[in-house]
């Protein structure tokens, strides 16, 4: 971590770094800034992967490195952009687009402190933005045309950013990204991902699929829309055998359209899930429409504005 300390103090390469943003279990993330063609100066998420990773059988340097040629291959309204990939010395990086709305983690938490409920015109309309970046994931081509059958495998509020200048969701952190071509991904039996998003399959170590990534984000709408998380328990153990045993309680308020939505989001089998994120956003949109829930394109970034301010 010594020479992750130095980089935080000190200009690296063409980027001179502000402060730390967050970190994980495989890489730290930093706010920097640099100087586009312009002249003008520009903030930017460096992202360093840490020099020792606890991580056994897993190679990290390999997976930060497959992480930068799959966002390099990507480009979505509701994704976050590469900028470059780079070494210096012996650290590698990567330079991204910073969304100074900060994360949707940190956006719930701003509105649970204040104990009020996620507006759902707003949950809605994440839900669809980043179901239609998903969408885009999923069918991701390579230079040959070829699909790459893409999974991102670790959706969760603390990888969903919100950009102020667009007022929109942006999808990140593609560090366990799988390619059922490419052959990527962690080793059979290992999982990734944060406990309460799993998938019964993810859980289990087993092959992730898109339905993987569908059952994630059905995991982060049940949280936006009915204010807790579908599976949750006193433990890990609980809460892992709940997600597998698919079990989990809706409220009687909730409206039929809104509970065929979970039920095919939350399949205990990814079979009975929606076949495609298309046609999970579609529901999303027909239950907006039908509810009238549907929100001005600022209303993301007023929301996110007011967390910062809390937050501050």
């Amino acid at each position: 971590m010594k020479q992750l300390q130095k980089v935080a103090s000190r200009r690296f390469g063409q980027y001179n770094v502000v402060r730390r943003l967050g970190e994980g279990g495989m890489a730290v993330v930093y706010l920097a800034e640099a100087v586009d063609e312009r002249g003008n100066m520009i903030p930017v998420a460096l992202k360093f992967m840490k020099p020792r990773v606890d991580a056994p059988g897993v190679d990290a340097s390999d997976l930060f490195a497959v992480e930068g040629d799959v966002m390099g291959l990507l480009r979505h309204p509701s994704l976050v952009n590469l900028y470059e990939v780079g070494k210096l010395g012996e650290t590698m990086y990567f330079a991204m687009e910073y969304c100074p709305g900060g994360d949707l983690e940190a956006l719930i938490s701003a509105l649970r402190w204040q104990d009020k409920p996620f507006p759902p015109s707003v949950a809605l309309q994440i839900g669809i933005d980043l179901l239609k970046a998903l969408a885009y994931v999923h069918q991701a081509q390579g230079v040959r045309g070829t699909s790459l059958g893409l999974v991102h495998g670790d959706i969760n509020p603390a990888n969903i950013f919100v950009s102020l200048d667009e007022s929109r969701p942006k999808l990140g952190d593609f560090g366990v990204v799988t390619s059922s071509v490419l052959g990527t991904g962690l080793p059979e039996g290992a999982a990734a991902g944060k406990l309460h998003y799993l998938s019964p399959e993810q859980a289990q170590g087993k092959p992730l699929t898109a339905q993987s990534d569908l059952f994630a984000l059905g995991v982060v709408m049940f949280e936006l829309l009915l204010g807790r998380k579908p599976f949750d328990g006193p433990d890990a153990e609980t809460i892992i055998e709940r997600i597998c045993a698919g079990r989990y309680d809706l409220p009687s308020h909730v409206s039929d359209p809104l509970a065929s939505v979970f039920e095919k989001a939350l399949a205990r089998n990814p079979r009975s899930r929606f076949p495609s994120a298309g046609a999970f956003a579609g529901d999303l949109l027909r239950y907006q429409l039908e509810t009238g829930l549907q929100e001005s394109p600022r209303a993301l970034r007023d929301l996110a504005e007011e967390a910062l301010q809390i937050l501050a």
